[in-house]
């Protein structure tokens, strides 16, 4: 491994795709490795992006894995993709590693050990139920008519999951909702009624912070602040607005958008104020759905 090799957000969505299509096969980690003649620690780098990528092991795990040879070839097309832009950075140029940020967004903030959201028109994406989430295609959300409500189903129960089932020690997450996020009605005041209930529901996890900000306008743009466990994923900030989605990797960048969370957050209503002004907006939609 070279040192200080930092993975990009295009490299580690390789390496994801490259664990699910070993999890999806049914293979531990070991039975891989055995078939590919790999060491566990090579395979366990390359799932964490934590070694430059081979397209030939590429190749090579998708024979393993009995892929369509389509699924492979653009996995290892994009790793080609991002090794040189790596080099171009290294030698000081800039190009473009097109990622589908809210799409990966999907598995990232599942690794995720702080989550810091904002949602400005929106409950943030990775609180969104199925149904809200597939009906925020009508407001020109990006890539969700992509979206699959039984996958999108499966990523919030294994989610909520692990918020609920670990005593305190699971993803420490902080939410900021604008008032116009609360009440904007997003398919029919029922399934609103549904994403705001279970925001209320979360809420009663230790680990979990819901606040709404009150007083001026706030920019019409939604982002997450996401911090990783493994010291060499940096943190990321992902930006959703105006029909696109991107991430930001900047450490100052980064920072900043910490910073101004935090100052956002100081100025919000308390938890409590805001779960009851989110149960009491719930309640106006179950009036409104009847």
């Amino acid at each position: 491994m070279t040192r200080n090799f930092l993975p990009s957000m295009a490299e580690r969505a390789i390496g994801r795709e490259l664990r699910r299509w070993r999890n999806e096969a049914g293979l531990s980690l070991s039975v891989a490795c055995q078939r590919a003649g790999f060491s566990a620690a090579t395979l366990s780098l390359t799932e964490n992006a934590l070694k430059p990528f081979d397209p030939l092991d590429i190749m090579l795990l998708g024979r393993i894995y009995e892929l369509p040879n389509h699924v492979w070839k653009q996995t290892a097309k994009l790793a080609e993709t991002v090794t040189r832009e790596r080099a171009r950075s290294a030698n000081g140029q800039h190009g473009l590693v097109e990622l589908n940020a809210a799409r990966d967004l999907d598995d990232a903030y599942l690794e995720a050990v702080t989550i810091r959201a904002f949602g400005a028109a929106l409950i943030p994406r990775f609180l969104q139920t199925p149904e809200y989430r597939i009906s925020a295609t009508a407001l020109g959300c990006p890539t969700y008519p992509a979206d699959y409500p039984d996958r999108t189903a499966a990523l919030q129960t294994r989610w909520t999951d692990s918020l609920t089932a670990t005593g305190g020690h699971g993803p420490a997450v902080e939410v900021l909702l604008s008032r116009r996020a609360l009440r904007q009605v997003v398919g029919n005041p029922t399934i609103t009624n549904a994403a705001l209930l279970q925001l209320v529901r979360l809420a009663e996890s230790e680990t979990f912070t819901v606040q709404l900000t009150d007083g001026e306008p706030l920019p019409e743009i939604s982002y997450l602040h996401l911090a990783f466990p493994h010291r060499q994923h940096g943190d990321a900030v992902y930006v959703e607005g105006n029909g696109n989605a991107r991430y930001i990797e900047d450490p100052t960048v980064c920072q900043l958008v910490n910073q101004s969370f935090r100052a956002l957050q100081h100025a919000a209503l308390s938890p409590a104020q805001s779960i009851e002004a989110i149960a009491e907006t719930a309640s106006t939609m179950t009036d409104r759905g009847n």
